[in-house]
């Protein structure tokens, strides 16, 4: 990931911090299911990490840059600046992970990597919540296209369809995996997974 990029990207930042509906989806999960500690992987400002915490979860707000954590501060919230690509957390270290809309900017190996090395860090039974574009995104086949489903415009963003989420959750009991249409900053349509890691 690029440390520069972002940290220019989040100084621009200037958005409310409400959070996602992801986030709240997710949220009540994590309490039907007794989450008790949540890695937020790709955490930006921290507006779901915030969510999370305020209703009694443990979270690590993990992001590659310095500047979209500056501030984040809640009693049950630590903030890791790292990159996710190197990040290799102690196996079974959090009951869910949720990474919404960090996980589409590599390419098929590292997402793969990346993707196991988050199964890892999940207790058994522990769940997984995931969101990236869609290959049915409007911003689907704009700039350069640097590998499949990959475009750069201007930086390079690997598109989702629900077979390759699918692919990538093979240590996770049968996922939910859909498509949603949503406004993000303009119409948008996110390849989503909610999955729960299997028992030995």
């Amino acid at each position: 990931m690029n440390e520069n990029l972002w940290n220019g990207n989040w100084s621009r930042w200037r958005k409310d911090m409400d959070p996602s509906p992801f986030a709240l989806k997710a949220l009540r999960l994590m309490k039907m299911r007794g989450v008790l500690s949540v890695l937020d992987a790709g955490c930006g400002r921290g507006r779901d990490s915030l969510l999370f915490a305020s209703n009694g979860i443990n979270v690590t707000a993990l992001d590659v840059s310095d500047e979209a954590l500056r501030g984040l501060s809640h009693p049950k919230i630590a903030p890791v600046c790292a990159d996710l690509t190197a990040y290799d957390p102690k196996p079974g270290s959090f009951d869910a992970v949720y990474a919404n809309l960090s996980l589409h900017y590599f390419d098929d190996a590292t997402t793969r990597a990346v993707f196991g090395r988050l199964e890892k860090a999940l207790t058994e039974g522990g769940v997984l919540f995931v969101r990236c574009r869609s290959v049915n995104d409007p911003l689907y086949g704009k700039g350069e296209e640097v590998a499949p489903d990959m475009f750069k415009n201007p930086y390079v963003r690997h598109f989702f369809s629900p077979d390759y989420m699918r692919s990538l959750l093979t240590g996770f009991d049968p996922a939910v995996v859909r498509e949603v249409e949503e406004d993000y900053y303009g119409p948008c349509v996110f390849t989503e997974a909610v999955a729960v890691k299997r028992f030995p």
